[in-house]
């Protein structure tokens, strides 16, 4: 029996979820294939079975090429391998398909092992654990990059809620949004690809065609103390680790990684190529950055998460990470200092009445005649802005901001920005209003604003072409004390956050499509499977004029076979040029019972 036949006889009997994993792991979900020959093809084509290699071991690999493994004791990963379509259960004993191991024979050509070096040749060594004097450095210079890193992707997910990010065609931020997240976060350009991947990979932060924005997930996520939110993020980092790299590394732990263990995987996954290359690289990367290992040295904390888990790693963490506080510094300048990183609420409201300048070890924010006005519009008065700062501030509050808040207060609702109806696409969309003329002046040659093209309609109203939210937020960002308000003329507050929920597409989808076709092709298993596989053998001849040599069994219970050149098939009848009478013949397809290639003499 072919390896065709054998495999297409098995999938036509597997169940719709072990063939909605086969397509998904062998990556043929999306492929059009018209019945389960087409499939089994497709799983015994040399690239599709090199695919398949590269995820297995060298003793798994081992066991695949040598074949003779009891199916009901198989070790597991010899059973994934059967699932996998690359083994055949004879008789209960699980047997290589000829497929796989002419790949197999072929890697000596390709520079990978032998099937006889896949179980003689030995792993590299690991080195030596570090000492205890390493692992106190290797901590502490861990516990600034937790930190940093943690930091960094609150500012970043802080950013992308005003201002989403665009996406280079090529892959990686462009370099405008770049340069812009670098200055929020604290963090050179050239690494925010890197902490946008860490954002991402926790769920933080999500991809929108072009577009990178904050997830809703990343608004709680904020308010976690900061040992938490670091073990948030490193627990996705762990999660989004390939099994195989995650088995090794809780293996490795207390070993250098570097390039030993760059060489160990390598060893380890024979097949691998590129691709575990690149994944070893970005995981590296990663987790330099999370402080999880350092000089590719786990650090305590990265040694807990991996052995230990999430709760673990941050009870490790937690005593390395500079203590939150609750109180802050108001300065004359209007400037508000930290003197280390703000409880996450206490930050979170302050940064409703201020605007961060410095996010880091010690941080500070600027509060201004316009962050007071957008913190009034979002529901703050002047008392409970008073109120909030006497809490966190022990110092008082000092004057000129005292008189900040009263004279914000005072004015707030002078400066007010309305939408407008238009009647073409050439009106005016939004208009700014007030009683202070000279201040409506003021705006209307600012060269910050000259992109909004205000001009005056009346003595004390402007008109944009612009929508009220672009108005209102360059407004804003000009330091303008201006509030929304809606047709009957009441204050509304409009909120410049905007986050997306990830989109959670169902990856089985195209598998499902494609079973039910392969379902619906007209071949049932058992009998119609072999008559199947007869017809569809033939029908290449026809297609490829190539010759065959068909059996035939006759009235008798005897056979006889000839070499034809299938020239047509239909009613149930195959016509084909005998090439040894030189005749043509007529077969019926059920006296057929087996088709060969015809071998040439030369």
């Amino acid at each position: 029996m072919s390896d065709t036949l054998a495999l297409a006889s098995r999938l036509q009997t597997e169940s719709d979820a072990a063939l909605v994993g086969l397509l998904n792991s062998r990556h043929l979900a999306k492929r059009d294939l018209r019945d389960f020959f087409d499939l089994a093809d497709a799983l015994l084509a040399p690239e599709s079975i090199q695919d398949a290699l590269a995820h297995l071991d060298r003793e798994t690999l081992a066991l695949v090429a040598t074949g003779g493994i009891p199916r009901d004791s198989a070790p597991a990963a010899v059973s994934k391998a059967y699932d996998a379509g690359l083994l055949a259960d004879v008789d209960g004993i699980l047997q290589p398909y000829e497929s796989v191991l002419h790949v197999l024979g072929s890697w000596p050509e390709r520079g990978l092992p032998s099937i006889a070096e896949l179980s003689s040749v030995a792993a590299p060594e690991a080195p030596e654990a570090l000492s205890d004097g390493q692992r106190g450095s290797t901590d502490q210079l861990a516990a600034e990059r937790a930190f940093e890193t943690t930091v960094a992707v609150t500012e970043l997910t802080n950013a992308l809620a005003t201002t989403p990010a665009r996406e280079l065609a090529k892959g990686g931020l462009a370099v405008p949004d770049a340069k812009r997240l670098s200055a929020a976060t604290g963090q050179a350009a050239d690494l925010m690809n890197t902490v946008l991947r860490v954002a991402a990979t926790a769920g933080l932060t999500t991809r929108e065609n072009s577009s990178w924005f904050s997830t809703s997930a990343s608004r709680e996520w904020m308010l976690l103390p900061l040992a938490k939110r670091w073990g948030t993020l490193s627990s996705a980092w762990v999660a989004a680790l390939p099994e195989n790299v995650r088995l090794v590394l809780c293996n490795r732990v207390h070993s250098v990684w570097g390039e030993s263990l760059a060489d160990y995987l390598r060893w380890l996954y024979p097949a691998g190529g590129a691709n575990l290359t690149d994944q070893i690289e970005q995981f590296t990367v990663d987790a330099e950055r999370l402080g999880i290992a350092i000089a590719g040295c786990a650090s305590s904390a990265g040694t807990a998460l991996l052995c230990d888990g999430e709760e673990a790693a941050v009870l490790a963490v937690q005593p390395l990470l500079p203590p939150e506080v609750s109180t802050v510094y108001l300065q004359h300048d209007l400037t508000v200092v930290a003197p280390g990183p703000l409880e996450p609420a206490i930050d979170a409201t302050l940064r409703q009445l201020a605007q961060v300048e410095t996010h880091s070890l010690a941080s500070s924010y600027r509060i201004s005649q316009a962050s007071i006005a957008r913190a009034l519009g979002a529901g703050f008065t002047a008392a409970s802005i008073r109120s909030f700062l006497e809490r966190i501030a022990p110092g008082g509050i000092p004057q000129p901001l005292e008189y900040l808040i009263a004279d914000s207060s005072a004015r707030y609702g002078l400066l007010r920005a309305g939408v407008l109806v238009p009647t073409s696409a050439d009106l005016a969309q939004s208009f700014v209003r007030s009683d202070d003329v000279e201040l409506l002046h003021t705006i209307a040659v600012d060269q910050n604003l000259s992109a909004l093209g205000l001009v005056f309609t009346s003595e004390n109203r402007l008109t944009s072409t612009f929508d009220l939210e672009t108005v209102y937020w360059m407004l804003i960002d000009a330091r303008y004390p201006v509030i929304a308000e809606g047709p009957g003329g009441d204050p509304v507050a409009l909120n410049r956050i905007h986050v997306v929920e990830p989109r959670r597409e169902s990856t089985n989808e195209a598998a499902e499509q494609l079973i039910n076709r392969l379902r619906g092709s007209g071949v049932r298993p058992g009998a119609d499977t072999a008559e199947a596989w007869l017809v569809r053998q033939l029908d290449v001849a026809v297609k490829n004029k190539t010759a065959v040599i068909v059996t035939v069994k006759l009235p008798n219970g005897s056979e006889v076979s000839f070499p034809v050149v299938p020239t047509s098939i239909g009613s149930g009848r195959m016509r084909g040029t005998d090439q040894k009478a030189g005749v043509e013949r007529t077969l019926p397809l059920a006296s057929i019972t087996q088709v060969q290639a015809a071998v040439s003499a030369g």
